[in-house]
């Protein structure tokens, strides 16, 4: 590696380091106000905003690296050519071909590591994530059902005693319920009771006690027909609907994305392998963007660097969609979105070599040479 190289690469890297870092944090002081807010309701227990907030911001950096990358190329792209180095590097035959060549020592590595956490590490982190949720939930659930008095639900139609807690259960369970529902009143009201039992909640956020070795005695007051059953285990509804806990589902891997045939499969597999891509392509199109004239701004371009981004990156969402509702494949979606932006990579790599004024004299001598 040349000093050239070296000096360009500690230029650009300083600057994609401190442009990713200040969205970073952007990012996730945004996040820590959400996830306060959700310990605040009650959703989310506060021993795991440290997690939390740690596997967050490594899904963050997906979403960091594009643009990180991306602007800190444009700042130090546009100091050099506002300085005039690039002017220099060019007259001495350092081009854009050995600007976009030293541009990938930086690029590829980061393009592997955003290819990593989209297709490997999140997926990965995100099954650890849920898992350790629900677990910190069930618990937090355990420790608050009340124990040693009746819970009643506010149609009085269901009442639930808890003798005492014990480790991973609850002992002297007694429940009375009566029909909830019109079309089940042909149902009789009954009393269960059980020696022990323990909580689960559904994924509609519903608690229920899961009762074992018990007896369910059925029956109407006044009347002869009374049915007893003795049970191994029976579920019943914890009164005070729901907990407000709805359980999270686990990402697939990449792998199975990619071999499954349904089309929401397919548009999350596009949207991970596009964070990855996206580094490339932009790194790429930073290169022409940001040579600018000396006497320009030299941060004239980064207006233009902003919006090729949020075209690219809403582009990438709207054929997520159609893949999603199976209009479109998940190769032609690639194809699509991405080699348009490789596209306009090379027409910005023509336009800054002069491609216009050449075409220009080419067709002016033509022309000379029919006159």
């Amino acid at each position: 590696m040349s000093i050239l190289t070296r000096y360009f690469l500690r230029e650009a890297g300083i600057a994609t380091l401190g442009v990713g870092a200040t969205i970073l944090l952007v990012m996730l002081a945004n996040l820590l106000a959400k996830t306060l807010a959700m310990t605040a309701d009650g959703s989310l227990p506060a021993s795991l905003i440290p997690a939390v907030m740690g596997f967050n911001a490594i899904n963050l950096l997906m979403y960091v690296l594009p643009v990180g990358l991306f602007i800190g190329l444009m700042l130090a792209l546009g100091r050099l050519s506002r300085d005039s180095e690039l002017t220099v590097m060019r007259a001495c035959g350092f081009g854009s071909g050995y600007l976009t060549r030293a541009i990938l020592w930086l690029a590829i590595p980061i393009a592997l590591l955003a290819a990593y956490i989209s297709l490997v590490g999140w997926p990965y982190l995100e099954q650890l994530r849920v898992q350790m949720i629900d677990s910190a939930r069930s618990q937090q659930m355990l420790d608050q059902l009340p124990v040693g008095r009746f819970i009643e639900d506010p149609s009085g139609k269901i009442v639930l005693y808890v003798g005492s807690k014990t480790k991973g259960g609850y002992t002297e369970i007694f429940s009375f319920n009566q029909p909830l529902h019109a079309q089940n009143q042909n149902q009789k009201s009954g009393v269960e009771m059980a020696p022990s039992g323990h909580l689960i909640f559904n994924p509609d956020g519903n608690r229920y006690m899961v009762l074992s070795q018990g007896r369910r005695i059925q029956g109407d007051p006044g009347q002869a027909d009374w049915t007893v059953v003795d049970y191994k285990t029976h579920e019943i509804l914890i009164p005070g609907g729901s907990s407000g806990i709805v359980g999270q589902t686990a990402q697939k891997s990449s792998w199975a994305l990619l071999r499954s045939s349904i089309p929401g499969d397919q548009a999350e597999f596009f949207y991970r392998l596009s964070q990855a891509i996206s580094v490339l392509v932009l790194a790429l199109i930073a290169v022409p963007l940001a040579q600018s004239r000396p006497r320009s701004g030299r941060y004239g371009r980064l207006f233009w660097a902003f919006l090729f981004y949020a075209l690219y990156f809403n582009l990438i969402a709207l054929v997520d969609t159609s893949i999603k509702h199976n209009e479109m494949s998940l190769v032609s979606g690639l194809v699509l979105t991405h080699g348009s932006f490789i596209a306009l990579w090379l027409g910005l790599l023509w336009w800054s070599g002069n491609g216009w004024r050449r075409l220009r004299q080419r067709l002016g001598r033509w022309r000379h040479g029919y006159a």
